[in-house]
């Protein structure tokens, strides 16, 4: 059991491996792409995610999904996926905003994927890279670890960059996306200082 489990994990990571795909002919390629968040009920959730752009939406069991493939509700029948060896990005895919916590409270907000090939920015010049503090604000700058302070009643725009490689078409990427708030003041210390605080 212990062997096939261990198999099993291994043959996820070389699908993960094997996933993205990008370019600008969706017609002639098959290749899904979707990134997952749970939304929780408004007593339990501590920031308020809102998809923008029609890429990104949340499905019915309450997660956010940005999901360029066909099954996208907004784009019944419109292209595949993304092609190969391409890089797609997008200014504004979803908001954090920060409605939920106390008045007049601010917070510093994390993002990081798993995988180096999905990147995020801010367009606004308002969201910064966790390693070195600098305004990540374009798609070439993109970071897969990025942070930004969101004060109380407003919202930032995160945007997403894909780096697709030499993938197969009809090859499948999903990937875990994570978003971590905190109470200004009470980052942790390798965020002290870099997320425009």
């Amino acid at each position: 059991m212990r062997k096939n489990l261990a198999l099993g994990i291994f043959g996820l990571l070389v699908a993960f491996g094997l996933v993205l795909g990008a370019g600008a002919n969706f017609r002639d390629y098959h290749a899904d792409r979707s990134v997952h968040w749970k939304i929780v009920s408004d007593d339990t959730e501590l920031i308020d995610l809102t998809p923008v752009q029609p890429y990104a939406y949340i499905n019915d069991g309450g997660v956010l999904v940005v999901d360029i493939s066909p099954d996208n509700p907004n784009w019944p029948g419109y292209g595949n996926g993304l092609s190969p060896n391409s890089e797609y990005n997008f200014d504004e895919v979803f908001n954090v905003s920060n409605d939920l916590w106390e008045e007049n409270m601010t917070i510093v907000v994390r993002i990081t994927s798993d995988n180096s090939a999905i990147q995020f920015y801010g367009a606004d010049e308002n969201v910064y890279s966790t390693s070195s503090g600098s305004a990540i604000y374009a798609s070439d700058m993109a970071e897969n670890d990025v942070c930004f302070v969101v004060h109380s009643g407003e919202a930032v725009s995160v945007g997403m960059d894909f780096s697709v490689g030499n993938d197969a078409p009809g090859t499948v990427q999903s990937t875990p996306i994570h978003i971590q708030a905190y109470r200004l003041g009470t980052e942790p210390a390798d965020l002290d200082g870099k997320c425009g605080q």
